[in-house]
Formats: structure tokens, C-alpha cells, sequence
């Protein structure tokens, strides 16, 4: 009794995987998830999270798992749950679909040539046997080689084509499943981070969204160059890292990072995002004096006392800013002059008017700015992605068997009526009927041609049956 209690439970178990409610509903529910996973950022830093929630909202969200929710237990045993929906699904009809293929229903009985639709029949002169030959060739060149079957004196034929297309949709779950897969290994196994170099400096750690570093395998990233270019605009037009890859002091792989044209080495990819200025490398700004109107180009640097020659007044730039409120770039400077408070303000280069305005002996403009930027890497790793695109493959040929192929067969046979030949054909389409009845009569016409064509003056009749 314990026993038939197993099987009955083992059974709806099965029963209840392999339902297509199931798979609706395990759909729905990951798809309303994964919007959280979109709207939430995922794998950020705490402080990032308390920026936009409150304490214990961020609390929750952590509790819960939505702060990391591809990773979190109750999202990948949603995935397992899909995953056996799927087996469940395809495992049962699968082997009725390979019984199907592999034992077609190669003749049909009285009873099945009446409800089967279309059909057709001629009627012939002579014997069934001489008839073979020429509808064989028929079906051949209009549709597929058939099979013959002799019978009782009656000739049967069976053809089909399009028989793979029974299979497309177990080339979709196949590929869902390696997809899914791929995803997971990727989720487990990869990360996604970042480098920021100024030129010179190397990088042998990876900085992730939550603040933790992770080595690169076994060699260095050195940026040896970065340039950016602009359009007339201000807008950046292009920029592009040179970096090369070392290993123990000697070099692997050098090569340039572009947007859109990554660089990979050893399972990993990294990917121009972003550029930024770290600072400055030189500047040249135009000293005037007020009165005697006598200006000097100086050369200065950040954070370095600049003299400038013949007189008392010094200064010391202490800060750059790329873009000062949307006026442009900027210099904060520290003026150094006798009986004048020591209080800094700031010079733009699009804006030198502003300076007019300003109390003190001396003038500064802006002459050059020479920027030195960073360049920013993104770096991912994700081993699960072969699987990813072979899983794309195979829904691909699954989607094309199941939506540009559909399984045609076509039975026939030669019996023989009082002193004629009766050629009887019927043919079966599990999809697209109305564009295969169209074929199905466009095959009879042409076959009907050109077996009848040696009788042309010979009475001959077609029925539909």
C-alpha cells in the first residue's frame, strides 16, 4: 500500500512539473522580480543604497534579497523550479514525439481516407503494378521519394517531409535550459568592476560596485597613453587608451581600448566607459598689470608658488575644475600679495571679463590649460557567455523548425476498380493547412499531367473523393 502511495505521489508530482500553468506562472512571477532587479541597483556599496532609502527600507531590501537578488535563494530556486518545468515538459512528450518520427503511420486504413483531408483520386487504365513506376517518379520530383508497400494486390505509397520541424520546440527548451545555464555559471563565476589609471600607472586589482577588489590573474594592466579628441562643440569625439599587459615585467599584450572596441586577455574583457581629468600637467597664464598695463606669460603649476619676475606678486594654484557651474574651466588661486589679504578666487578661461571686476594690482587670464586625465576601464569576466550563445543558437534552430517548416506526409495507393486503375491520394499537415492544400493540388494537377499525358486521347476521369 506504501508503495502505490509513492508512485501516486511521485506521479502528481511529475504531473504537477510538467504542467504548462506552471511554466505561465513561474514566467510571470520572474519577469515582475526582475523588474525590481532593473529599478533596484544591484551589488552597490551600502552608502550608495542609504543615499535613496531610508535605514530600514535598506534593511528590508537587504533581508529580503533584492539587494543582490540574482544571487539570492529564493530567485535561483525559482530558476531550478523552471528548469525541471521544462525537462518535465519536454522529457514526456519527447519520447512520444520520438515514436511518432521513428514509426510514422505509414498506411491508412478505409476508415481514415474518408476523414483525412485533402485527397484526391484518378482513375487509370491497366494494371496497379504498371502504374508504380510513373507515380513514384511523380511524387518524387513534386514532393519526396515514397515508400512502397505492396498489399493484397494493392500498392501503397507514403512520403513526408518537414519532419524535423516536430522538433523545434524541444530546440527551444534545450537552448532556455543552456541559456539559463550559462547565466548562472556567469552570475557564480564572473563579476563586473573597474580600473581608473592616469597615464604611467598600473593596475593590478579590479574594483567592484561594492567596493571590493579583485586581482587580475597573474599580469598587470599598464595605461601607457590615453588621448582624447573633441568636436568644435565641447562634446568628446573620441577617446582611446593605449594599455599594455604584464606579466611578471614582461609584456603579453599590448594593444589599444576603444568605445565599442574592446580589449580581451585570459576570460576577460575590458571595455572603455568613461575619462575624467586627474589634474593638471602645466598651465600658461597671462599676468597684467593694471597700471602700466605690461603683461607676462608665465608658466605655472598646481599646488607650486610662481614668482613673476621684477616684482613682489606671487600666487599658487590650488584647484582645477573642468567645468565651473557650466561657465567652463576654472583655476582656484591663492594670491600672494603685499597688504592684500591672502583670500583665493577663482579665473575661467572662457570668462575673462569676470576678472576685471576683481580688486588688485595684477590681472590673470587663462592662456592654456594642459589637462591630464584618467582614463576609466570597465572589466568583465564571464565565463558562462559560450554558453549563452550556443543557447542562442540552438532557440534560433528551434524557432526555424518551429515557424518555417511544418510536417507534411502524403499517403497513396493503386487499386484496382473492375477493369481500371484507381490512384488514390491523401495528405496530412500538422500546421499551415490552408497553404499545403494549395500545394497538395498543385502537386495532383502536375502528376496528373504528366502520368496521363501518354492518353491524351484516351478517356480518363478524376474525382474528388
Amino acid at each position: 500500500m506504501s508503495g502505490k502511495s509513492d508512485r501516486n505521489l511521485i506521479s502528481s508530482l511529475w504531473e504537477a512539473l510538467s504542467s504548462l500553468r506552471l511554466t505561465i506562472g513561474l514566467l510571470i512571477v520572474l519577469a515582475v522580480v526582475s523588474i525590481f532587479g532593473t529599478v533596484i541597483p544591484q551589488n552597490a556599496a551600502p552608502e550608495e543604497y542609504l543615499r535613496v532609502y531610508k535605514f530600514t527600507t535598506y534593511k528590508i531590501l537587504h533581508i529580503l534579497g533584492f539587494l543582490d537578488m540574482y544571487r539570492s535563494w529564493w530567485f535561483l530556486l525559482l530558476l531550478a523550479l523552471l528548469c525541471l518545468n521544462l525537462i518535465a515538459c519536454s522529457a514526456g512528450r519527447f519520447r512520444l514525439t520520438l515514436r511518432f518520427l521513428s514509426l510514422p503511420r505509414e498506411r491508412l486504413e478505409e476508415t481514415e481516407w474518408k476523414s483525412t483531408s485533402p485527397k484526391k483520386s484518378l482513375s487509370l487504365k491497366g494494371n496497379p503494378r504498371d502504374w508504380i513506376s510513373p507515380v513514384q517518379s511523380g511524387l518524387s520530383a513534386r514532393f519526396a521519394a515514397p515508400k512502397i508497400i505492396p498489399e493484397d494486390g494493392t500498392i501503397h505509397f507514403f512520403a513526408e517531409k518537414g519532419k524535423l520541424s516536430r522538433l523545434g520546440a524541444y530546440f527551444v527548451h534545450l537552448g532556455v535550459l543552456v541559456i539559463l545555464s550559462g547565466a548562472l555559471i556567469g552570475f557564480f563565476y564572473g563579476f563586473r568592476g573597474n580600473i581608473n589609471l592616469v597615464e604611467g600607472e598600473t593596475a593590478s586589482r579590479v574594483t567592484l560596485r561594492n567596493g571590493e577588489q579583485v586581482p587580475l590573474p597573474d599580469f598587470n594592466l599598464k595605461l601607457e597613453q590615453f588621448s582624447v579628441s573633441f568636436y568644435s562643440t565641447g562634446a568628446p569625439k573620441e577617446f582611446k587608451s593605449m594599455v599594455t599587459l604584464r606579466d611578471e615585467g614582461q609584456t603579453v599584450l599590448s594593444g589599444s581600448i576603444r568605445v565599442n572596441h574592446p580589449l580581451s586577455h585570459r576570460g576577460l574583457t575590458f571595455y572603455q566607459s568613461s575619462y575624467g581629468v586627474a589634474g593638471v600637467d602645466k598651465v600658461f597664464l597671462g599676468v597684467k598689470e593694471k597700471n602700466s598695463g605690461k603683461e607676462q606669460l608665465i608658466e605655472a603649476k598646481m599646488g607650486v608658488k610662481t614668482e613673476l619676475p621684477g616684482s613682489p606678486y606671487a600666487f599658487i594654484l590650488t584647484r582645477f575644475i573642468p567645468d565651473l557651474q557650466g561657465m567652463g574651466p576654472a583655476l582656484q588661486v591663492l594670491p600672494l600679495e603685499t597688504g592684500r589679504p591672502h583670500e583665493t578666487f577663482f579665473i575661467l578661461q572662457n570668462h575673462p571679463e569676470m576678472e576685471d571686476r576683481r580688486p588688485g594690482a595684477y590681472r590673470l587670464q587663462i592662456r592654456e590649460i594642459t589637462p591630464r586625465y584618467y582614463s576609466g576601464l570597465q572589466v568583465t569576466k564571464d565565463p558562462g557567455v559560450p554558453l549563452v550563445w550556443t543557447g542562442c543558437l540552438l532557440m534560433v534552430v528551434g524557432f526555424y523548425l518551429s515557424f518555417f517548416l511544418f510536417h507534411r506526409r502524403l499517403w497513396g495507393r493503386l487499386s484496382t476498380r473492375g477493369k481500371e486503375t484507381l490512384l488514390e491520394l491523401a495528405g496530412s499537415s500538422h500546421r499551415n493547412r490552408i497553404g499545403f492544400e494549395q500545394e497538395f493540388e498543385k502537386m495532383v494537377q502536375a502528376l496528373r499531367a504528366e502520368i496521363l499525358a501518354p492518353e491524351k486521347d484516351s478517356p480518363e476521369r478524376e474525382e474528388q473523393a
